[in-house]
């Protein structure tokens, strides 16, 4: 599961050393739910204004790909937790990678499988065998505004509609930073304002 072959990523190329030391990388997923593909780079060139300005990220991607941490770069998280710092391994990367194109964003980048998906019609979780889930997916991720049946109560609702579990969604836009500290609530909420959307977090582990 991942995105449309014309998603766009501002990302660093891969080395050697992200096989060690993946496992020191942490990630939070902020995904714009409502932004359309057509204006998702209007968009996403908007907020990369807006950060820079404030001096959260650099202005210009680095060579690698990604946006560098500004001077300000802290100022949209909340303290540090001593207990999430790297000791032996340090994280690979430490930047804002923005993500342009239908996708989907997961909390555990290192497992394939399905989500849990819960109808929001009846609040029953998925029972899929057909694997109707992912079909519905793919369709999405193709372009379609793809709906599934839910087996329980008969609901058809769309795919990017029903609720996931374990840090799952969907969007055409997302910004994905590296190895931040907790993001603030109220970060969350001024880039909502900022985008004209809500938007939802998705934690993870590389």
């Amino acid at each position: 599961m991942g995105s449309d072959p014309h998603a766009r990523f501002s990302f660093p190329r891969a080395s050697p050393v992200v096989i060690l030391c993946a496992v020191a990388d942490y990630f939070q997923t902020i995904i714009d739910t409502g932004a359309r593909p057509d204006e998702a780079d209007h968009l996403a060139r908007h907020v990369v204004s807006f950060l820079a300005e404030k001096g959260i990220i650099a202005a210009t991607p680095s060579q690698e790909g990604g946006y560098a941490r500004g001077p300000n770069a802290l100022d949209i998280s909340l303290p540090d937790d001593p207990r999430r710092r790297h000791e032996s391994i340090p994280p690979v990367y430490s930047h804002l990678q923005v993500i342009i194109g239908r996708a989907t964003h997961s909390g555990d980048m290192s497992d394939a499988a399905a989500p849990e998906a819960v109808c929001p019609k009846c609040s029953r979780a998925l029972v899929d065998p057909d694997e109707e889930w992912g079909a519905a997916v793919q369709s999405w991720l193709g372009g379609d505004d793809a709906s599934l049946l839910c087996p329980a109560c008969g609901a058809n609702a769309p795919v990017t509609e029903w609720r996931y579990a374990g840090g799952f969604g969907f969007g055409s836009l997302a910004f994905r930073f590296w190895n931040w500290p907790p993001l603030r609530p109220a970060f969350l909420e001024e880039l909502g304002k900022e985008l004209g959307h809500s938007v939802s977090l998705v934690r993870g582990k590389l």
